[in-house]
């Protein structure tokens, strides 16, 4: 930066550099259009813009042209329908958040799915009941990797649930399958055998 300093001027350097984009990727039960935040501003994205987005979320690392065909569309996808694909995206979201060789999202991301992983990792077994009440992650989407991603959350959501002694993440999660229709047996059985006999919430689970 310049600043006038007497008859000349002065350099000064920044040392931090450009601050990063902020991602906000709210795909937990997500129907299209999925609406993301890029720097607080919304973005109306197409499934398959939502489907690569998550993917680049999930492996920070980066993605071959080759790799995200794969995960996109299983073994008959194809790196040119990828790269068109991303090209598009890149315009959507802008080119300074998502790069390319590999590809890779450069910004600061803040995705539910991933608070949600975060939270299972940790132990923080309400927080994961909370996300999880979301929904599923991208449930329209039949993108192989995104599918298997989906149903491993569902389980490690329910095991880690089962195995705590924990009524009002139970009520969290039970409440909103019910309300979703997915009513989960065995979760509702738990939850009545960790409820005191005086909670009110019994005569709401049947």
């Amino acid at each position: 930066m310049l600043e006038p300093l007497g008859e000349g001027w002065l350099l000064r350097l920044s040392v931090g550099g450009p601050a990063r984009t902020a991602l906000t990727l709210p795909l937990l039960g997500a129907r299209t259009p999925v609406v993301a935040r890029r720097d607080g501003r919304p973005v109306r994205l197409g499934l398959r813009h939502a489907e690569v987005l998550a993917l680049l979320a999930l492996h920070p690392e980066g993605l071959t042209a080759d790799q995200l065909a794969a995960a996109l569309y299983g073994d008959g996808g194809r790196a040119i329908t990828v790269r068109a694909e991303v090209h598009r995206l890149r315009r959507a979201v802008g080119e300074d958040t998502v790069r390319t060789q590999p590809y890779r999202l450069v910004a600061d991301v803040d995705a539910d799915f991933l608070r949600l992983r975060s939270a299972l990792r940790e132990g923080r077994v309400r927080d994961a009941a909370a996300e999880a009440a979301r929904g599923p992650l991208l449930p329209t989407s039949d993108a192989p990797e995104i599918r298997r991603a989906r149903e491993q959350l569902a389980v490690a959501v329910r095991s880690a649930l089962l195995r705590a002694d924990d009524p009002d993440a139970l009520w969290t999660l039970v409440r909103a399958g019910r309300t979703a229709g997915t009513d989960d047996e065995e979760l509702r059985h738990r939850l009545r055998g960790l409820l005191p006999s005086s909670d009110p919430r019994r005569d709401e689970l049947g």
